[in-house]
């Protein structure tokens, strides 16, 4: 009976610590949201928030978009997935402001390890890295499952790009 006590009060703790983070990380990015909007500089690590915001977007979108992105088009199989996207969505309203920001943004500005922030956000689809990022594609963060080209032509398909295309040897 004492043990399980102990359970539920370390259950407890570990709760409202967690509770307390998102809290934390929410009223960290309302904070800068503020600092933008009052036209204030922002600080290398005002863009720190920033740059988790979006990256922790981008992370928790990606496993959603890649069921979305290896239906077909239009495939009813897809809406919950559309529909769990939106929610997502919706539970980071500073979406466009931060992201308008990090793109105005220089990569002076930003600091160096803030550079490197972004550049291991960069592969993710929804995650819109500035001019100045270095994006590395990673097949393992997520994307569209493509099929050679079935005709024994040497082909190759080309990845990261805007379409898909074939290229003839």
């Amino acid at each position: 009976m004492k043990m399980l006590k102990t359970l539920k009060v370390l259950l407890l703790a570990m709760l409202v610590g967690v509770a307390a983070t998102a809290c934390n990380s929410a009223s960290e990015a309302d904070a800068v949201a503020k600092k933008i909007e009052q036209g204030e500089t922002l600080s290398q690590s005002d863009y720190t928030v920033i740059i988790d915001y979006l990256g922790s977007f981008a992370e928790k979108a990606q496993p959603i978009q890649d069921n979305i992105n290896n239906l077909p088009a239009e495939d009813p199989k897809a809406q919950p997935f559309v529909e769990q996207f939106d929610k997502l969505k919706s539970s980071y309203p500073l979406l466009a402001k931060f992201t308008s920001v990090l793109d105005k943004a220089s990569a002076e500005e930003v600091g160096q390890d803030n550079v490197a922030l972004v550049d291991k956000y960069a592969g993710y689809e929804w995650f819109t890295s500035p001019s100045w990022a270095t994006i590395n594609t990673d097949p393992g963060i997520g994307g569209i499952e493509m099929q050679s080209p079935s005709n024994d032509t040497n082909g190759v398909l080309a990845g990261a790009v805007d379409e898909e295309k074939v290229v003839m040897k």
